[in-house]
């Protein structure tokens, strides 16, 4: 069983939560609240494995509760209305963002997803949750696909491709991890200093740049043919001339 508690300032949105969940026998409600200061005292006294938990909370942030547990053992699930708050979610180990009104079937995918996974994910999912905030760990990203978690280093990223909602890594390896978050997202979690945005649906490594065609094609030192979008070709001549 999946010990859950529900964290929301609306009173209706936990009841019609706590009654969507009755439908998974595997998940178990432990209780409900709509505070920072009420979930301080439950989360303790409960030590649940999930949250679903709201980002505006009727005395703060979900994001100023979990800062008071950095060493948590429990998944969190947001569930909010508002979507500008998806990177950070990210950043803080978010198992998953669901916006408001919460559709059913998108719950009940996510619910599954979490419950066939392994302890060994779900441990790993844990302990990088934060993993931004190590030394050590700053030159890496975990990729969150639908069967694990995949902890990449950046020196390993070629390109990032957009397939609308998914993204696709391209490793050295030549391997491909498909993660279902859009390559906006990734453009602001990738640093600078190693990623370039030179499309709509393209994000590569500029350490992988082996030259640039005139017809606006960008050449991979392993090979790969990448399309530079046409406003964005005088950003690409300029940043490998230095002229940027």
């Amino acid at each position: 069983m999946i010990r859950t508690l529900i964290i929301d300032d609306e009173p209706a949105i936990r009841k019609d939560l706590e009654w969507l969940m009755k439908r998974y026998p595997d998940f178990i409600v432990l209780g409900s609240c709509g505070s920072i200061a009420e979930a301080k005292v439950i989360i303790p006294n409960t030590e649940p494995d999930l949250l679903l938990l709201d980002i505006e909370l009727s005395d703060g942030t979900g994001f100023e509760l979990l800062q008071q547990f950095p060493e948590r053992n429990f998944r969190i699930i947001f569930i909010t209305a508002y979507n500008q708050h998806a990177i950070k979610a990210i950043k803080f180990g978010a198992y998953d963002y669901l916006l408001k009104p919460v559709d059913e079937e998108e719950l009940s995918e996510t619910l599954h997803r979490l419950k066939s996974e392994s302890p060994v994910n779900n441990r790993l999912q844990l302990e990088v949750a934060d993993a931004h905030k190590k030394p050590g760990l700053h030159n890496r990203i975990v990729l969150r696909s639908h069967q694990y978690l995949q902890v990449v280093s950046f020196e390993d990223i070629l390109y990032c491709q957009s397939d609308g909602s998914y993204t696709t890594f391209h490793l050295t390896d030549k391997k491909k991890v498909t993660v279902s978050r859009p390559i906006k997202e990734y453009e602001e979690l990738l640093p600078d200093n190693w990623f370039i945005r030179i499309h709509q649906s393209y994000i590569v490594n500029h350490h992988f740049i082996d030259r640039f065609l005139k017809d606006g094609i960008l050449v991979l030192k392993e090979g790969s043919e990448i399309p530079v979008s046409s406003r964005k070709r005088e950003f690409v001549r300029q940043f490998l001339t230095g002229d940027h």
